[in-house]
């Protein structure tokens, strides 16, 4: 399986209705989406909107049997008026056209912590920030070791999370890292990781403020953030 978080900048002057149409219309014909999600391996989708000082995003979580590349390269196929629909959203509210094979590396996974013993499905929450100039190489090594300690097992357990996903994405504002986090109440333990004075979440903490900009502060919890969409939730609406 692979686990993607992507970051969809929002331009300019878009509105609340805008910003959430994609969702709507997903949530609207569930039937039409389903077989575009079928065709493309995507088994979970969930989308979240997050307000910053740099402007408003949307971050999307997927779990597929494909990379994001190639789950991106099947929409860009539009083989169904729900992925010609989605196509045409997406470049006119976030100004990126997936139909053209973007410059520079697909978005990659750095980070994926997943608990073994959790079997059921929790909510998710997810956020982006950019990175700091240069970051690169050392946030994909570092993630690459830690992600899959036993410290971060005993630590995310203890927030009742069992999903934490990193992933870098290239965007026209430069690279960002998008995360998603899943747990009984994803928004408290995002609060309770910033205020932890464990050691190894003020470690943890200690490395974000290298890799990413003075003004991300991850001391504090993150703001702005609202889900919008959600696969499992149009499959069993309550």
């Amino acid at each position: 399986m692979y686990r993607s978080v992507i970051v969809f900048p929002v331009l300019p002057g878009k509105t609340e209705s805008e910003i959430r149409s994609i969702a709507d219309r997903f949530t609207a014909d569930p039937e039409g989406y389903l077989e575009s999600r079928r065709l493309a391996g995507t088994t979970l989708e969930r989308a979240y909107w997050q307000h910053t000082t740099m402007g408003d995003f949307v971050v999307g979580y997927l779990e597929s049997d494909r990379s994001a590349a190639d789950v991106a390269a099947t929409w860009a196929r539009q083989a169904t008026e729900m992925d010609r629909f989605f196509m045409a959203t997406v470049k006119e509210v976030h100004g990126i056209d997936l139909t053209n094979v973007p410059e520079g590396p697909p978005p990659q996974t750095m980070g994926e912590w997943v608990d073994p013993d959790v079997t059921e499905r929790r909510r998710g929450m997810a956020f982006c920030a950019p990175l700091a100039a240069g970051q690169e190489d050392r946030g994909r090594a570092w993630a690459k070791e830690i992600y899959g300690s036993q410290e971060m097992t005993a630590s995310r357990r203890s927030m009742n999370q069992n999903v934490e996903v990193a992933t870098l994405t290239e965007t026209p504002q430069g690279p960002a890292c998008g995360i998603y986090v899943e747990a009984t109440d994803p928004f408290e333990a995002n609060r309770t990781f910033a205020a932890s004075t464990e050691p190894f979440e003020v470690a943890f903490k200690d490395e974000l403020h290298i890799l990413f900009p003075p003004f991300i502060d991850f001391s504090q919890p993150v703001p702005g953030v609202t889900e919008i969409f959600d696969s499992r939730a149009l499959l069993n609406p309550a």
